[in-house]
This record gives C-alpha cells, sequence and structure tokens, in this order.
C-alpha cells in the first residue's frame, strides 16, 4: 500500500499554465481560465511522489472539486470513496453537455491560443476520478473535453469519449488503473494510464484549444484532468495505430513507421502501456495478450486465444528529449475450424470446401453468397486450442468446434431480461463448462474465415454462429495481399478508418456479461 504524500500543487495564471503545457513547435500567443482558482494548479514531484499515476513529473491539474484533493498529506492515500467538493465551476455549459449528452456540472477549462509549426498536435493527460468503480455503467460519467478551433476532438479507442463508461475495468482493462486497495499515492478511486489525443491544426497561423473536465449528472465525486508538462506539441507525434491479428497469432509492425518526428532523429520506444521496457523484452496486457520489443523498434504481438478489441499504450522519445505516447486499438479475430459443416441450400457442405461465390444459408437474409475466405494452420494447445461443443448442447445441432472466441447465438429469455435483445452472441470460450462444451489440446488445427456482405448468423452442423466480423479495424494491418484483396471485394470499406462494414448482427456479450447470464441459466 502507498503512503499519502502531497504535490506541489502552486497556483497559477492562466498564461503560466498554458506555458506549462505547450512544448516544442507550439508558440502560446494568450490563455484564459473558467473555473474556480482552486480547481486548478501546476503540480510537481509527479514522478517522486505519485509514480505510475501522474502523466509527467509536472504539469497542469484541472478538477471538478478542488485539485488539491487528488493527493492526501500522510497516511493512507485513499481514505474516501467519494470525495465530493461542489464548487462553483461551469453548470450546464453547452460544449459539455453535448459531449456528455446530458446535464453537467462543475466544469472547468482551459483556453488558448497558439501558432503551431506543425498540422499535427499531440497531448498526453491521465483521467481520474471517484466515480470508479461504483458508477462504471451509470449516468454518473464524468467527462473530459478537448476543442480545437471550435471542433470535439474524440479519443480513438471505445466510444471516442474519455470518461467513467468509456474507459474502465470493463471496456478498456488495459488502459484502466484502479486504486481501490491504495496501491497508488492518490485520493482517487481510479485512473487511467497516460492518454494522448491527436488533433488537425493550421500550421504557421493562430489556432484554438479548450480543454477541460465537467461532472456529469450531478455535482457529486470529484474527477481530475493531469496535463503532462510540454505535451502539447508537434515535433514528435506518435500516430494512432489500429492492428488486426487472429485471436491466436504471433506478428510483428512496425508502429514507429508513421510516427512525426524531425528529421535526422532517432525514436526510440521507452513504455509499453505504462512499462518500462528496452529491446527483447515483453510486456503482458491486462487483456492477456503480449506485446514484445525487438531491436530494430518494432513491436510483436502475441494474441492469448482471445478474439476482442482493446487498446494499449507505448511511449516513444527521440534523441533530442522529446517525449510523446502512441494509442494502439488492438482488433483479434475469430474463425471457424476446418471440418466443421456449414449449411447451405445444398446441404452441409464442410467450411474448408467452400469457395468464394458458394452459397450459405443465413438466418436472416436466407441463402447469401460468400465473398471472402481465409485460413490459416496453428498448433492446438493452451489458448490456441479449439473448443469442442457436443451436439445437442445449445438446441438440435451436431458437434462442432470453432476457435476460442467464435461467438454462438444464444436465444434465451434471460438474456432480453438482462441484456434487452432474445438473441445475443456469446464467446466459445466463455461457454466453456468442462463438460459439454471444452477446450481440446493436441495436433494442428486449421481456422477457417467466412466473410459475407455484411456481418451474418450461419449454421455450424446447426448451430446458429456468427460470420466473420471485420469491424471498424478490418483495414488494417492485414498482410498487403489479404488488404488489396479485402479492399477490391469492399471497395467501400475505408483501409485508413476501418468505415464500411456492417455492425455486429446481435449483442456481442464479453466476458464478465456471458458469466451473468450463464450463472441466471443454470440457478
Amino acid at each position: 500500500m502507498a503512503t499519502g504524500a502531497e504535490l506541489t500543487y502552486t497556483s497559477a495564471s492562466a498564461l503560466q499554465m498554458a506555458n506549462a503545457i505547450f512544448g516544442n513547435g507550439v508558440t502560446v500567443t494568450g490563455a484564459s481560465y473558467s473555473g474556480p482558482a482552486a480547481s486548478a494548479a501546476i503540480y510537481s514531484k509527479g514522478a517522486t511522489l505519485s509514480s505510475g499515476v501522474v502523466p509527467s513529473d509536472t504539469g497542469v491539474i484541472l478538477s471538478t472539486g478542488n485539485a488539491r484533493d487528488f493527493t492526501q498529506s500522510s497516511g493512507d492515500p485513499n481514505r474516501s470513496t467519494g470525495t465530493t467538493t461542489d464548487t462553483t465551476g461551469t453548470n450546464n455549459n453547452a460544449a459539455f453537455n453535448a459531449v456528455a449528452g446530458t446535464n453537467t456540472y462543475d466544469a472547468v477549462w482551459l483556453n488558448a491560443d497558439f501558432v503551431p509549426q506543425g498540422d499535427v498536435m499531440t497531448i498526453r493527460f491521465v483521467f481520474s476520478s471517484e466515480e470508479y468503480p461504483e458508477y462504471i455503467g451509470s449516468q454518473f460519467n464524468d467527462v473530459i473535453g478537448v476543442w480545437v478551433n471550435g471542433s470535439s476532438v474524440p479519443i480513438s479507442v471505445g466510444t471516442g469519449q474519455t470518461g467513467v463508461n468509456s474507459i474502465n475495468s470493463q471496456t478498456q482493462p488495459n488502459l484502466f488503473v484502479s486504486n481501490t486497495t491504495d496501491a497508488y499515492n492518490t485520493e482517487m478511486d481510479g485512473f487511467t494510464i497516460t492518454l494522448t489525443l491527436k488533433m488537425h491544426v493550421n500550421k504557421g497561423v493562430v489556432n484554438s484549444i479548450r480543454i477541460g473536465i465537467a461532472d456529469v449528472s450531478d455535482a457529486q465525486y470529484d474527477s481530475n484532468l493531469l496535463i503532462a508538462a510540454d505535451s502539447v506539441q508537434t515535433v514528435l507525434v506518435a500516430r494512432d495505430e489500429t492492428l488486426t491479428i487472429y485471436e491466436d497469432q504471433t506478428r510483428t509492425f512496425d508502429v514507429l513507421g508513421n510516427d512525426v518526428h524531425l528529421p535526422n532523429t532517432t525514436l526510440t520506444i521507452t513504455q509499453i502501456n505504462g512499462v518500462n521496457v528496452v529491446a527483447g523484452q515483453t510486456v503482458t496486457l491486462p487483456s492477456g495478450q503480449k506485446v514484445q520489443l525487438n531491436a530494430d523498434g518494432t513491436i510483436t504481438l502475441i494474441g492469448d486465444g482471445t478474439s476482442e478489441k482493446v487498446g494499449f499504450t507505448y511511449t516513444v522519445k527521440d534523441n533530442l528529449g522529446n517525449v510523446d505516447t502512441g494509442l494502439v486499438t488492438l482488433n483479434a479475430i475469430p474463425c471457424f475450424v476446418a471440418g466443421t459443416r456449414i449449411s447451405t441450400p445444398a446441404g452441409l457442405v464442410a467450411v474448408e470446401d467452400l469457395r468464394p461465390g458458394d452459397m450459405v444459408l443465413t438466418q436472416d437474409d436466407g441463402p447469401r453468397p460468400v465473398r471472402w475466405i481465409g485460413r490459416r494452420r496453428v498448433q492446438a494447445a493452451g489458448e490456441f486450442a479449439p473448443i469442442h461443443i457436443r451436439a445437442g448442447t445449445f438446441g438440435q445441432h451436431g458437434h462442432l468446434a470453432v476457435s476460442p472466441q467464435h461467438r454462438i447465438l444464444i436465444r434465451d429469455s434471460l438474456a432480453e431480461l438482462l441484456f434487452g435483445e432474445e438473441e445475443v452472441l456469446v464467446a466459445a470460450r466463455d461457454l466453456v463448462n468442462g463438460r459439454s462444451v471444452i477446450r481440446r489440446e493436441g495436433g494442428i488445427v486449421e481456422y477457417v474465415h467466412l466473410l459475407f456482405d455484411r456481418h451474418q448468423v450461419v449454421f455450424s452442423e446447426g448451430l446458429a454462429t456468427e460470420s466473420f466480423l471485420p469491424g471498424p479495424q478490418a483495414g488494417h494491418s492485414f498482410p498487403g495481399e489479404t488488404l488489396a484483396e479485402i479492399c477490391t471485394l469492399f471497395p467501400e470499406l475505408d483501409p485508413a478508418t476501418g468505415q464500411g462494414y456492417s455492425p455486429a448482427v446481435r449483442r456481442t456479450l464479453r466476458g464478465y456479461e456471458a458469466r451473468v447470464l450463464l450463472t441466471a441459466r443454470a440457478a
């Protein structure tokens, strides 16, 4: 357990705060602050006293309460589950209400005018809150707001919102840290790791930025925004990445390749997801995947057999001392096991015998042509071993095997009661019970993907299962020939954004939601 120790909090003018957070490649021309004096400060001694919490040794803190309440002076660092100060910060500011989607309170913000030398700017920050963990998923979704030249700037993971509901232990486990056991020197019950926003700016002319924080739905339970000193800059920008791997795949990526940096400077990755690393070291993410830093600056992602979309970060430093954080969205995708038979108008056909153009029966749209088929072979070991489902386990169907996170359609009145939908998609891994649904290791397994014009429910040995869902990350990080093939088939699919393919055909349950459903069914 950590011991409470106060950071140094220095009252400062708006211009002093702006100059503290703006760094190389940007010139501040003016600044203003809206909020109580006690809700903002320049903090220091962060690296010594609150390591693992703050984004840098010094920076600016904006709070919906009192900034000094971020830390205690001694003893237990986290003494309350609901630190609250109802300040004179702005209530129901229209811009914050639009970001939150409801009423906001105690809002504070810093405005700055600046002239950038580049056309892309970055900022590094931490969000912390007393709303964690009690109000995850509730209306009390305290949020950060950032606007550049009047337009809101979203974060590139999850819903695009930096708040309690969008970044927490359930939605983004790699980006969130719980402090309910007082492991860190802060009064806050939870906080994010150091995150980043990238924003387009107009080079060489005056731009404006507003950055702030607000309570949502009421003025209770304080939240804080900590902005790293010198982090609002244009000389080193670690661009956000979206990487796709098969759920059990090992694959190497060059995340530094598109980062913006000064001529004749060299880049070095110093952290993976907030953990210090050197070449050859591997970091295991809270979500289970592993990330290895290689000697040439690339990273190798090692899947854990789980199909999911999660975020993680890397920190990069150039030889001049400039630092930035890159935000990576990882999409791990599932597939069928060769030998599984798929229902077609002509009867059951082994999935490996299907060809693009073959008609397959779908639950919603009847016979539909397969547009693309992908295949690969792996060792059926550990988390990569297929899940076998005994005949009749979920109704009238035969024995089948699928990859661990291939989703099965579950139709149940309890699903409607719990999640508002009678039919939900549940990963096979979350259905394992040691009896009728088991993981089976040994030998080589061939996994096969079936892609349709849109996400579909198809019948595998008579059981309703999902087709391959590219998702918003479909256009990124496949081998070049695969990307070209998919983009030729789906010209509406934007390889830069992943947009242009359908959403999931049914609600997909996360692991904890699946456990709730299965426990209720067994009761």
